[in-house]
C-alpha cells in the first residue's frame, strides 16, 4: 500500500502572488462545513467553504444570504492566498462580528477560505464582548468541522528502474512517506515521485538499485497533507 496523498497541478491550484506568506506552502480547510451553536437563545449558524477568487467569495456570500434571508445578521469574512481579505459586521456593532471572525482565520493561518456566521436573534443582548466571543466561537466550531490541510510544493522526478529493484524501491518510498503515482510497467518500471527533501533521496535510490536507475526531472506539484481531521 503506497503513501496516500493528493497531487495538484501547480498551475491550476490557486494564484500564488508574492507576499509575506510562502509560495511553496500554505494551509486551508479540508472540506466545506456548517456548524451551529446557541448562545443566550440566539442561534449562530457558521458556514465555511474553500474559495479561489473574490468572485467565488461573493457568490458564496450571496448564496448564504438567500438561504437565510430572514436572519437578523449574516456576518462575513474571507482571506485569500494572495493576501486579499475583508470582513463585514452586517449591522452588528462595529468590530464585534466580521473583524473577530477574520482575526480568527488569520490566527489559525488558513487561506482561500470564506465564512459566514448567520445570527437569529433570541431576544437577549450579548454586549460588545459577548458578541466578539460568540462570533469567534462560531468560527472555531466550523473550522473544527472542516478540518485543515497543508499544501506543500514538492519537486517531481521520474524514476526508470529494473523490475528486480522495484519492490525495494516501493518499500523505501512507503516507509519514508514519499508520495508516488501508479508505476508504468514497460521495458523497465517508470514511476513518478514527489520529493520534499532531496538531500539524501538520490543516493538512497541509487544504492537500492545498485546504480541501475535513471532519474529525470519533472513538473513540480502541490501535495495535500491532512493536518487535522474534520470533527463530526
Amino acid at each position: 500500500m503506497h503513501a496516500i496523498c493528493i497531487i495538484i497541478n501547480k498551475k491550476s491550484l490557486f494564484s500564488l502572488k508574492r507576499n509575506k506568506m510562502s509560495s511553496t506552502c500554505f494551509k486551508t480547510i479540508y472540506r466545506n462545513a456548517v456548524a451551529e451553536i446557541v448562545i443566550e437563545k440566539s442561534r449562530f449558524i457558521s458556514s465555511i467553504v474553500k474559495v479561489n477568487t473574490e468572485e467565488d467569495v461573493f457568490e458564496f456570500f450571496a448564496l448564504i444570504r438567500k438561504k437565510y434571508f430572514d436572519a437578523t445578521h449574516n456576518c462575513t469574512a474571507f482571506i485569500l492566498k494572495s493576501g486579499t481579505m475583508r470582513s463585514s459586521d452586517d449591522g452588528e456593532p462595529s468590530g464585534t462580528a466580521g473583524r473577530p471572525m477574520l482575526e480568527y482565520l488569520k490566527k489559525n493561518e488558513v487561506y482561500n477560505v470564506a465564512v459566514v456566521v448567520t445570527r437569529f436573534f433570541g431576544g437577549i443582548k450579548l454586549g460588545t464582548g459577548g458578541l466578539v466571543r460568540a462570533y469567534s466561537a462560531a468560527v472555531n466550531d466550523v473550522l473544527k468541522k472542516a478540518g485543515t490541510v497543508e499544501y506543500t510544493l514538492h519537486k517531481s522526478y521520474i524514476l526508470a528502474l529494473e523490475y528486480t529493484n522495484w519492490k525495494r524501491v516501493e518499500n523505501h518510498l512507503n516507509s519514508n512517506l514519499i508520495c508516488f503515482e501508479k508505476p508504468e510497467f514497460l521495458q523497465d518500471i517508470q514511476v513518478k515521485v514527489y520529493v520534499k527533501n532531496e538531500n539524501t533521496f538520490f543516493q538512497e535510490i541509487n544504492d537500492l538499485c545498485n546504480g541501475l536507475v535513471l532519474i529525470e526531472r519533472s513538473e513540480d506539484k502541490f501535495i495535500e497533507i491532512l493536518l487535522s481531521k474534520p470533527s463530526e
